[in-house]
């Protein structure tokens, strides 16, 4: 049992690597995902923009068409002024030509207010297209840079792969079945812990004389009453690298 356990120890150090590996692959692959969101969200606003300063422009051409009309108007009324026969359509002519006069400055007014929103819109889609061209040239760079990375995490991967399919062939079904299942409840942490002065050196909870010295004599699967981790005796530990270096 002593041996097996050596094994799931390298088992379990093979593995933690793998989980660093596949860690730092996630996160690359999660900053790229992050970038094109980002740039996508950048595209979509100016794609709005442009929308908007579209109907804005719409507005502003109803707006120079209605201003003619109205000076049109304006006009007439003034020409028409000049030709009634009574005080009493004099001054209803004359009262046309002020809300008229009021509505040309109005219409004016709206018009200038118009071409301040569609030069500020102008200037922040501009500002807003060069941000996303340098944000592409960084994305690319980033994704070049990212795809050598990725390539040497990928084969560091493939290695460790085929070690750990080395490893469980040597390990028993019945273990390497409570190693996955403790795998599975504690991601990314250890399965199999050492246990010295009576303790587990994982959650450091003591654990019983009895089984300590089961511990101890190998001969039997031990795991942590607390934390269910199975357990070796840490002084089997020390000769891992002896093991390791006979058997290379």
């Amino acid at each position: 049992m002593k041996e097996e356990l050596a094994r799931l120890r390298e088992l379990q150090q093979i593995d933690l690597q793998l989980d660093e590996l596949e860690k730092a692959k996630r996160a690359i692959l999660d900053r790229l995902d992050e970038n094109k969101g980002f740039l996508d969200k950048l595209v979509e606003d100016l794609d709005t923009q442009k929308s908007e300063l579209e109907e804005i422009r719409k507005l502003q051409k109803q707006k120079k068409d209605d201003l003619a009309d109205i000076r049109e108007q304006h006009d007439k009324r003034r020409k028409r002024l000049h030709n009634v026969g009574s005080t009493k359509e004099f001054n209803a002519v004359e009262k046309e030509i002020e809300v008229l006069k009021k509505s040309v400055e109005q219409t004016e007014e709206e018009l200038l207010h118009l071409g301040e929103v569609i030069d500020t819109t102008e200037a922040s889609i501009a500002e807003k297209e060069k941000k996303i061209d340098q944000l592409r040239e960084s994305i690319a760079q980033e994704e070049a840079d990212a795809e050598d990375g990725l390539s040497d995490l990928d084969k560091q991967i493939k290695a460790l792969n085929d070690r750990e399919d080395t490893r469980r062939d040597e390990v028993s079904k019945r273990v390497l079945y409570k190693y996955d299942f403790i795998r599975k409840r504690r991601p990314g942490e250890s399965a199999i812990a050492a246990a010295k002065d009576a303790h587990c050196e994982s959650c450091f909870m003591a654990v019983p004389p009895q089984l300590y010295i089961e511990i101890q004599r190998g001969d039997t699967m031990v795991t942590c009453p607390s934390c269910q981790r199975i357990l070796y005796f840490w002084e089997d530990a020390l000769n891992d690298e002896g093991l390791e270096a006979a058997e290379a």
